[in-house]
């Protein structure tokens, strides 16, 4: 339901809380292509892979970290360790524009093949992840893994926007109703007032 209530103007207060889940992740996805393309397309190759001392050095570093942000969180915790051996990207120089435009395909895949599967009663699913920052497993529901994959995208998005102003770029940030707009005008749904 997520690209079609963006098309229709996110007009309707009874989409349930996973429907807006949804919407969030194709909002993710659709600027998430955007800052792929403006990375390799605006930053000189050596800035690229530059460490500015974010929390993964260079702003390909932070790119790749996201994806496999992902694929931690919708292959590894939910469903429930079924890749436990799952795919990491590489960062640093390894990491070119074609692979990563690949592996963001893949990633998208991935996560929209299990949110589309999901009904609404499975929010509260108790998970367990294990994870270095936290020395053990921690518990939490599939509610709270969605709020937190969404957090964490935004997280480094703005760590990325700030590598972005340290050169004088403008980072290619987009508010959520520029992405309704454009989810409307693509679908040919756009409504007079309703973008």
């Amino acid at each position: 339901m997520g690209a079609d209530a963006a098309a229709n103007g996110l007009t309707s207060g009874s989409r349930s809380e996973l429907d807006i889940l949804v919407e969030w992740y194709e909002y993710n996805s659709f600027v998430r292509k955007k800052y792929l393309r403006a990375i390799f397309e605006m930053i000189p190759k050596k800035e690229r892979y530059a460490d500015r001392g974010t929390s993964f050095p260079s702003i390909v570093d932070l790119f790749v970290h996201v994806l496999n942000a992902y694929r931690f969180w919708f292959q590894h915790v939910y469903p429930v360790n079924t890749v436990p051996d799952f795919k990491r990207f590489v960062g640093g120089a390894q990491a070119n524009v074609t692979d990563l435009i690949r592996g963001n395909e893949e990633t998208d895949k991935i996560v929209f093949q299990v949110l589309r599967s999901l009904k609404d009663s499975d929010l509260d699913m108790q998970l367990s992840a294990e994870g270095r920052k936290w020395g053990s497993s921690t518990k939490l529901d599939l509610r709270q893994m969605l709020y937190r994959v969404i957090e964490e995208e935004l997280q480094h998005r703005g760590e990325m926007n700030a590598i972005f102003w340290q050169m004088n770029l403008n980072p290619p940030v987009t508010e959520w109703m520029e992405w309704v707009s454009a989810v409307a005008h693509e679908t040919g749904d756009q409504k007079e007032g309703k973008s």
